[in-house]
């Protein structure tokens, strides 16, 4: 389980989605973005390692299937 923390563009690579706000776990706008704001509210480390940002719905998706920790609850 990753640990995640409130949103932080310094996290991200500069010019990324993710560096600008927008949720990266969800990806672009498609059909498979459901519900999602696109407005990121968690900076979490990704499976490949790399900084990934999330909408609300990214952050209940991640912490129910276990994925990172709530925020706040971080190691």
């Amino acid at each position: 389980m990753n640990d995640s923390y409130p949103y932080d563009p310094d996290l991200h690579e500069n010019g990324t989605p993710a560096a600008s706000g927008q949720c990266t776990y969800h990806g672009a706008d498609g059909p498979q973005r459901g519900p999602c704001s696109g407005e990121a509210v968690v900076s979490f480390e990704g499976p490949d390692g790399q900084w990934q940002a999330g909408c609300t719905l990214a952050l209940e998706q991640l912490v129910e299937s276990g994925a990172i920790a709530p925020l706040g609850q971080g190691a």
